[in-house]
């Protein structure tokens, strides 16, 4: 069940952008440093946000393995942020019918990872509910679904 829960929390940590985590030149797990708390994911600059940014809490998501989100990390170098140059990059949603590759407009690969995650947990929960859960024992939490539990009225 650990397993289970272990790649599905990782497709959450998917998409979290790679510059709020640092690592100081070698490769030694001693010299990463990482945050602990909150993280703020907002719209990149020039784009006016429809919503209000998301606090992501990053310290809870710690069981993921880092490059679930931080993909193109190669486990040594310092992390790019996810607006970097060929990653999630697109400021403006393709119009209707192009194509994203690869999730390259901030938002969609935000929402696809995040929320894609936290649906699959949640089916998969439910699954253990009417399938496997012993009496008394607590299922994992996840994450929000829905636009107000990330995106809260300002």
């Amino acid at each position: 069940m650990n397993k289970i829960l272990v790649v599905m929390l990782s497709v959450v940590i998917g998409v979290v952008c790679g510059s709020a985590l640092v690592v100081t030149g070698s490769e030694s797990e001693e010299d990463l440093c990482i945050p602990l708390g909150n993280l703020v994911l907002e719209a990149p600059e020039g784009v006016e946000a429809q919503r209000s940014p998301v606090e992501f809490p990053h310290s809870q998501h710690f069981g993921i393995n880092c490059k679930s989100c931080h993909h193109k990390w190669d486990g040594g170098a310092e992390f790019l942020s996810c607006g970097a140059a060929g990653c999630h990059d697109l400021a403006e949603a393709p119009k209707k019918g192009e194509p994203d590759p690869k999730f390259r407009y901030y938002k969609n690969a935000f929402h696809k990872s995040c929320i894609g995650c936290h649906k699959t947990m949640k089916a998969e929960n439910k699954r253990l509910e009417m399938t496997q859960v012993p009496l008394g024992e607590e299922l994992p939490r996840t994450g929000p679904t829905g636009c107000n539990k990330c995106h809260p009225d300002e």
